[in-house]
């Protein structure tokens, strides 16, 4: 589905495409669902494409297609590294300025967009929720269940099953056979929350596996665990589409609420310690933030469609 995604992702924005092309790829993405979520996939390489073509259109139309020449050969990962050499050679010309997820995203089994938050069903009937921006390999056999963490944040509910289950992430690895929790990948560590049973951590670095129980969080390392206080901020609420908070500085809630939208958004620095409280739905940021700055006394400035800033109602 990916490699066919890319062609056509190459034909209509080669300078070439005809209406017939559009109309021709709209068939095909609407014949299965399967096809417009590969479809879906390759939208962050929107503006690469429109970056590219625009500042050199000769470069940009000989590499598409030479691409799509190539791509007919090539199998699904290889089509991915035609993609990427591509790239490297149109660098100087910012076709690397885009989102660094973009190819996790293209190499992903299950992924999400920004705001996205998305449940799928595997094939071991085991239940995932993928939340914004997060992408995940996975690799089941006959002995061993394994998931990749490629990006963003997962909540696994595990069926039952003789197989060891384990989630890697750069930190290290978890096991388990039957429980529920979430993984989030972070700049410099992975987050954990068990929510039923226990699962097993390893760190990278020290192999020596920690036991971690219901009801608890930890931060993971490449060394050891250190636990989270849970209380202020419910980390696997999102699945229910709110934020559950209680006495959470605005400062970091709004760093939690900026992970669903685009753009910049922040609070002054007298309202960056204000302690929120509160249950906030997800699937308007917009009334989030309204009701976030109410609770300070505040108001929200919009700068831009992308730019905004809780700011005291006095400086408003």
């Amino acid at each position: 589905m990916i490699k066919t995604a890319i062609a056509w992702r190459i034909r209509l924005e080669s300078g070439l495409a005809r209406p017939s092309d559009e109309q021709a790829c709209r068939h095909w993405r609407d014949a299965d669902p399967a096809h417009e979520l590969a479809w879906q996939r390759l939208g962050k390489l929107d503006s690469v494409f429109h970056d590219a073509a625009g500042k050199a259109p000769a470069l940009a139309r000989t590499t598409l297609h030479r691409t799509d020449e190539e791509r007919r050969r090539l199998s699904r990962r290889q089509a991915l590294c035609v993609i990427t050499g591509s790239a490297l050679g149109l660098s100087s010309l910012g076709w690397l300025a885009t989102d660094q997820g973009v190819l996790q995203h293209l190499d992903a089994d299950y992924a999400t967009r920004t705001g996205e938050r998305h449940q799928y069903i595997l094939q071991d009937r085991s239940r995932v929720w993928l939340n914004t921006d997060s992408a995940i390999k996975v690799r089941f056999n006959d002995g061993e269940r394994h998931v990749h963490l490629s990006r963003g944040e997962i909540h696994l509910h595990t069926d039952t099953d003789a197989r060891p289950l384990q989630v890697h992430f750069p930190q290290g690895s978890l096991t388990t056979l039957g429980t529920r929790f979430l993984v989030r990948r972070q700049q410099d560590h992975t987050l954990l929350q068990v929510i039923e049973g226990d699962v097993m951590v390893r760190p990278r670095l020290t192999g020596a596996p920690a036991q971690v129980k219901s009801g608890q969080v930890f931060r993971v390392s490449d060394t050891g665990l250190t636990a989270v206080d849970g209380r202020r901020f419910d980390y696997s609420a999102w699945v229910e589409g709110i934020f559950s908070v209680r006495n959470m500085p605005l400062a970091e809630l709004l760093a939690e609420l900026s992970r669903y939208r685009t753009g910049i958004l922040r609070c002054d620095p007298s309202l960056q310690t204000f302690l929120a409280s509160g249950v906030y739905q997800l699937n308007d940021t917009g009334l989030a933030l309204e009701a976030m700055a109410r609770s300070a006394n505040a108001e929200v400035r919009y700068f831009t469609r992308w730019w905004a800033e809780i700011v005291p109602v006095r400086n408003a």
